[in-house]
């Protein structure tokens, strides 16, 4: 059938059958195709009559490449074909922003069969008698736009009035840049506010805290041209090419071809190692912390270290440069030497521990200390272990004892490269810099890196953020935080859960047992979203949210040096609507000002957006300059009020060519040297630290993390088991196996598991090493039980020499999908096994689950992924 065939309405058609599914992996198109080619992705190029839209890619990978740009042929309003971006000669200065096959796939997430048509009620919910055992497991009924709104407003009120706005949880992304998307949030806060699972961070690990007080929190991360300038390119937990699936990889291969040595530490030979890295060494999950220690005492006992700049620009390595009123004993070099503890902290001894041999240890810390110009990374997962705090002060440890952080060639960052554009918030919401309560949710003080500081708070008892990782058993406990906070643990009474914003929360934080506990615990759960995810499986009522693709016309950043112009790519489908109409139905029936919850039109959002693009000028000066020129014409056009500006490029040309990118050249003034004028004059330009130095003893982060109460933290880089139950040096019999969870080309966190091209091209597996396979009796896909003492995962085994014995992975983010006979899930999402931990300033500690895997012989089977079906709402006649 020739794209000339498929009508909009046909293709609606298509969309509504579960059988469409097999059909979306012919609609996934290719980058850089000829017409030829283009021919047998859906017609003749010279036949075409439609027209090709720019829909950026809105997966949130991972920072610094997420975005990427997609060019969308649509005809008769339906997208037929994708293809990224083929505007430039790919270099260097000016990347190619090519989308990896989760953009490619666009068409597939965006026509899913997946999708939420209409309104839904569980048929077992009613006001007076929620049922709430049944939800995941109810049929559904179809109810009007107005039923649905008017019952969930109904629950809202009866919460506001009977037990005030502590008794609701907003399941839903809640900072300022994301109220664009879900202005139930601006609603939310209009009524009073809502409870958040906040406390601490997810995708940031233990980093923030760490960075701020030992560095003063200046960002020591090269720039896509800068990092050529390092000549070794030391790595932790790297896999850039799964990650983000852009361009970082491109540029760490670059600067490779440049001469660069590319090592990456990582318990696995991921896809960024085999295709970049010159040696990879396998390490234990969660143990980077010994392995940097033991290279750390290899230089002390050679007197490798940079002694010049530690005794200039740092504070704490040794006795006789410790801040004032510390004890000299608590010094860094006395404790890896074991002076006082008895302890040496040997290469032997780390290998004990990480599994690196001795003799490796020894070899990469001369290496290290012999390379002048270091770029040192760590993936942001490699501090999501109990008190990950310490690995993050050992790698700033090690990166100081090396000498010259920050100047050319010489980094040391978790966030992979810095770059240089941006895009102004679409929704501002205020400062809450002034000691004030938040602006965007009213319930939460202001925070350093979402942790509270209790002794800056005029009413410590006044924080109501739940942690993350403890979120759902603290439902279910009635109660979160800890004895020491303020007040002790804070009382929890949740009646209501609202899942919305493209928030998985059931489905992407630990325990997901417990969510399901939570979800069916509480008086009413109500979602709103494009697809019928774990998350909305377990609602009351479900609300059909339009999707990117469908709302565009508007400037996007895509966090790195290129801003895009998003089209309208398509009319909302079935009874789709966007958030802002929600929010504003829901505020006439709540008594709230709509203007309250959505403050912009649609054509204003799309002036705001045009006017606040932006690019970096100056990445030490933070200066920025417009974009765009606008004139008065399009201001006209669009039938808003607004100034004319002056920018590179105007409004016509930008939403012809679909983008920006900023060219870059070597040594431009994006090119970051953050401590420059510190290292000129020490003295008279301090770090903003505590002692105005580098702190490798920090009691700043030591009192911030303790005051938690999450885990006990030094003020130097220890190793230590942090927690009793969990992480490497805790394992047992019964749980003698270390999981991990990398990410996956098939999903972003879990957005895209809904695609089936991408089900079948990246299957969800238990990777585990050739020796504990044998040990078990497993084969390549044998069906494995993988068991914690949170819950049970059904899937295949992927036997793998290149997984370092004794840890297993599970990819992030597979869509539950629970067998209620026996409990286990046939989904694949590790959260069913991970431990619900917080730790430090409140991170996620997941990595270093204890778990057992053993060949299943059971009656329950599994279809390969691409015929698995997805979760679909039960009771529903097409």
């Amino acid at each position: 059938m020739g794209t000339s065939q498929l009508t909009r309405r046909r293709f609606v058609q298509w969309g509504t059958a579960a059988a469409g599914a097999t059909a979306l992996v012919g609609f996934t198109g290719c980058a850089s195709q000829s017409d030829d080619e283009l021919s047998q992705t859906g017609g003749d190029a010279a036949e075409e009559t439609g027209t090709w839209l720019t829909g950026a890619c809105m997966n949130n990978c991972s920072c610094g490449s997420s975005r990427c740009l997609l060019k969308v042929y649509v005809e008769d309003g339906v997208p037929l074909k994708i293809r990224t971006d083929e505007e430039d000669e790919d270099s260097i200065e000016v990347p190619q922003r090519r989308a990896c096959p989760r953009g490619r796939a666009q068409i597939g997430n965006m026509m899913s069969p997946a999708r939420i048509k209409y309104p839904m009620k569980r048929k077992g919910w009613s006001p007076d008698n929620p049922n709430g055992e049944m939800r995941g497991r109810d049929e559904w009924e179809r109810i009007s736009w107005d039923e649905a709104l008017d019952y969930i407003a109904a629950e809202m009120k009866k919460a506001y009035d009977t037990w005030g706005p502590k008794s609701i949880l907003a399941a839903a992304y809640s900072d300022i840049g994301d109220t664009y998307f879900d202005q139930v949030i601006c609603l939310l806060n209009a009524k009073g506010g809502a409870m958040h699972h906040e406390l601490g961070t997810v995708s940031l690990g233990s980093w923030p805290v760490p960075e701020i007080m030992m560095t003063g929190g200046m960002l020591a991360a090269p720039d896509s041209l800068s990092i050529q300038d390092s000549e070794l390119h030391f790595h932790f937990g790297n896999n850039w090419m799964a990650n983000k699936g852009g361009n970082t990889a491109y540029q760490l291969d670059y600067a490779k071809r440049e001469g660069g040595k590319v090592i990456i530490v990582e318990p696995w030979l991921n896809q960024t190692a085999q295709a970049v890295a010159d040696e990879w060494v396998p390490i234990i999950p969660g143990t980077d912390t010994a392995f940097c220690i033991g290279m750390m005492y290899h230089m002390i006992e050679n007197d490798l270290q940079d002694q010049d700049f530690l005794d200039k620009y740092c504070v704490g390595f040794d006795a006789e440069h410790m801040p004032e009123g510390a004890d000299p004993k608590d010094n860094f070099k006395d404790y890896v030497l074991g002076t006082h503890d008895g302890e040496p902290k040997t290469p032997e001894w780390a290998e004990a521990i990480c599994g690196v041999p001795a003799a490796d240890i020894r070899r990469l810390a001369e290496e290290i200390a012999s390379t002048e110009k270091v770029n040192f990374f760590a993936g942001q997962s490699t501090t999501k272990i109990p008190a990950g705090e310490m690995f993050a002060q050992a790698f700033y440890t090690l990166a100081m004892m090396h000498g010259g952080l920050g100047t050319p060639g010489n980094y040391a960052s978790w966030v992979g490269l810095a770059e240089g554009m941006s895009a102004a918030p679409f929704c501002m919401a205020g400062d809450s810099s002034s000691g004030e309560l938040n602006p965007v949710n009213p319930l939460k003080p202001p925070a350093l890196s979402s942790v509270p500081l209790f002794s800056e708070m005029e009413d410590p008892t006044a924080w109501e953020n739940i942690d993350y990782s403890e979120c759902w058993q603290s439902i279910l406990d009635g109660a979160y935080g800890r004895d020491v906070w303020p007040g002790g643990k804070h009382p929890l009474d949740i009646h209501v859960i609202y899942c919305g914003g493209y928030e998985n929360s059931l489905n992407s934080m630990p325990n997901a047992n417990a969510a399901i506990k939570a979800f069916r615990k509480v008086d009413f759960v109500w979602g709103a979203n494009p697809f019928f995810d774990p998350s909305r499986q377990y609602c009351d009522i479900v609300l059909p949210v339009a999707t990117w693709w469908e709302k565009g016309n508007i400037a996007w950043m895509n966090n790195s040096d290129t801003v895009y112009w998003a089209d309208r790519i398509m009319e909302p489908l079935f009874e789709s609507q966007p958030e802002s109409y929600i929010a504003e139905e829901l505020a006439k029936r709540l008594d709230v000002d709509p203007k309250v919850v959505n403050a912009q039109t649609d054509a204003e959002r799309t002036y705001s957006s045009l006017a606040g693009a932006a690019y970096l000028t100056d990445r030490n000066a933070m200066g920025y300059a417009p974009l765009l020129t606008i004139s008065q014409s399009d201001i006209d056009e669009l039938g808003v009020e607004g100034a004319p500006q002056e920018g590179l490029m105007t409004v016509a040309e930008f939403k012809e060519k679909g983008f920006f990118k900023i060219p870059r050249t070597k040594g431009d003034a994006l090119s970051s040297l953050p401590w420059a004028a510190f290292y000129e004059d020490p003295e008279a330009n301090p770090l903003p630290t505590s002692t105005g130095k580098f702190e490798i003893y920090s009691m700043g982060l030591a009192a911030t993390v303790n005051s938690l109460g999450f885990s006990t933290l030094s003020p130097i880089a220890k190793w230590q088991i942090a927690d009793p139950e969990q992480g490497a040096g805790t394992q047992t019999d019964e749980f003698p196996l270390l999981l991990w969870t990398p990410h996956s080309l098939r999903r972003a966190h879990t957005v895209n598991d809904n695609v089936v091209s991408l089900r079948e091209a990246f299957p969800q597996e238990c990777f585990m090493s050739t020796v504990d396979a044998e040990a078990r009796g497993i084969k390549t896909g044998d069906l494995v039980l993988m068991t914690s003492p949170h819950g049970q995962v059904l899937r295949p085994a992927k036997v793998l020499p290149t997984i370092v014995p004794g840890a297993v992975a599970l990819q992030d983010g597979a869509w539950i999908r629970i067998d209620e006979e026996t409990g286990i899930d046939l989904g694949g999402d590790p959260n069913i096994l991970q431990a619900p931990k917080s730790s430090g300033q409140g991170s996620q500690s997941w990595t270093g689950t204890l778990v057992q895997v053993e060949k299943y012989d059971g009656p329950l089977t599994l279809d390969p992924d691409k015929n698995t079906p997805i979760v679909m709402p039960v009771g529903i006649e097409e």
